[in-house]
């Protein structure tokens, strides 16, 4: 999974190492926002050639269609997280089901910031000797 920052706008390539292929997550979907998958791509290649399989370069890069959007301008760096938290299952999401991240967007925030601090505190007390 690589997070991707194209134009202004976060993005989501997920490569398929079975398949040889890749998944396009766009939030705010627009043909602008493909323009420099390949650059991103060929940097991973040249930065990590000697632990991924073959060249990824060339694999076919697949747009996910149906996939929730955002209604504003601000959103996609968590649209890519909640993709990102989706994609991870064994099975096949279901991406009509998530198609009302946009107007739970205020709840889907204070999730992310509850589960930082959470993680926070339980790194400061496990740092300071206390049993979590």
């Amino acid at each position: 999974m690589i997070p991707c920052h194209v134009a202004s706008h976060w993005v989501l390539l997920v490569g398929n190492l079975k398949g040889k292929y890749w998944d396009f997550y766009d939030s705010l979907p627009n043909p602008m926002h493909r323009s420099s998958l390949q650059e991103n791509i060929r940097f991973l290649h040249e930065d990590r050639a000697e632990v991924l399989p073959g060249d990824i370069i060339d694999w076919p890069i697949h747009t996910v269609e149906g996939l929730p959007t955002q209604d504003n301008g601000n959103d996609c760096g968590i649209f890519v997280m909640k993709y990102m938290e989706a994609s991870l299952g064994k099975d096949r999401v279901d991406w009509t089901r998530h198609t009302s991240w946009a107007k739970e967007m205020p709840r889907i925030r204070a999730e992310i910031v509850a589960t930082l601090l959470q993680t926070f505190q339980t790194s400061l007390l496990t740092e300071n000797g206390f049993c979590v």
